[in-house]
């Protein structure tokens, strides 16, 4: 076997790489084999239950409107514009929930006093506060960012208390036991434990940064995807509305990828995380 044809794993062991093409391959079977008959599907659906095209375009038209020279730099810019909303409301959402949660698992005062609040303020819909964050914050991206903010902040928050509660207590005495401070117990102990959950929280709020984005531009925006898909279902072109809603799908399913990669890379010590 040649040099071209061997991995080498982390212990030292050759691995032939046909092993990892071929496992790779066979994953990759039945998500291709519904992609290309839900693909098939829409090709032929419309003409066989003759629907109008405001109602289901077909394929080829949905492909002209993505691949629309004329249109590619409006959505271009307008996923930029839609992407910065969302990243710096993760960055932001992410974060407070992460200090706050730690916060909250630490200190049961502050747990019993301020999680019955967070509930509620979770359980008002987005939807019905983006109005009222267009008016105090204006049309711009500030809105936008406080509404993905409050939709990636609780996912990230619980996920967080969970995992800093469901560390062994064994471990925990033992730390103890050996003198070690607080400080270390939480940086040694404490958060790496609770990584594979806080990762949990991360990858369900990347999703809602992204819903969280739109919504607000539904409401009310100057920029954005969301705004472009207002402005073709009012021109009644839903083969770009379609084409719009594939780009979401697209940016929402690498931003889902890029945080199991990074998920893989740092707990790679829980089991199956690195497959």
């Amino acid at each position: 076997m040649s040099a071209n044809d061997v991995g080498v794993r982390s212990n030292g062991q050759a691995r032939p790489i046909g092993v990892k093409w071929r496992a790779l391959v066979a994953k990759s079977v039945a998500p291709v084999g519904f992609l290309i008959f839900f693909l098939t599907a829409w090709h032929f659906l419309p003409r066989f239950v003759d629907v109008p095209s405001y109602v289901l375009p077909e394929l080829k038209e949905v492909v002209r409107a993505l691949f629309d020279p004329d249109a590619t730099g409006r959505y271009l810019s307008n996923a930029v514009y839609t992407l910065t909303e969302a990243g710096v409301g993760l960055l932001i959402g992410a974060t407070a929930g992460l200090v706050i949660g730690v916060l909250l698992s630490e200190v049961t005062l502050l747990y019993r006093t301020f999680y019955p609040y967070i509930v509620a303020i979770q359980s008002i819909p987005k939807v019905a506060l983006a109005p009222l964050f267009v008016i105090w914050f204006g049309f711009g991206i500030a809105s936008k960012i406080v509404v993905v903010v409050l939709l990636t902040f609780f996912p990230v928050l619980v996920n967080t208390i969970n995992g800093l509660k469901s560390v062994d207590p064994d471990q925990v005495d033992l730390f103890r036991a050996n003198g070690a401070s607080r400080s270390q117990m939480r940086l040694k102990l404490l958060l790496p434990a609770a990584l594979p959950s806080i990762f949990t929280g991360l990858e369900i709020a990347v999703v809602m940064a992204m819903l969280g984005a739109i919504v607000g531009e539904f409401v009310g925006a100057q920029n954005g995807l969301g705004v472009l898909i207002l402005q073709a279902q009012f021109k009644m072109q839903t083969a770009a509305v379609f084409a719009l809603l594939i780009i979401l799908s697209c940016i929402g399913i690498t931003l889902n990828y890029c945080v199991r990669a990074i998920r893989r890379r740092v707990v790679f010590w829980v089991p199956g995380e690195k497959g």
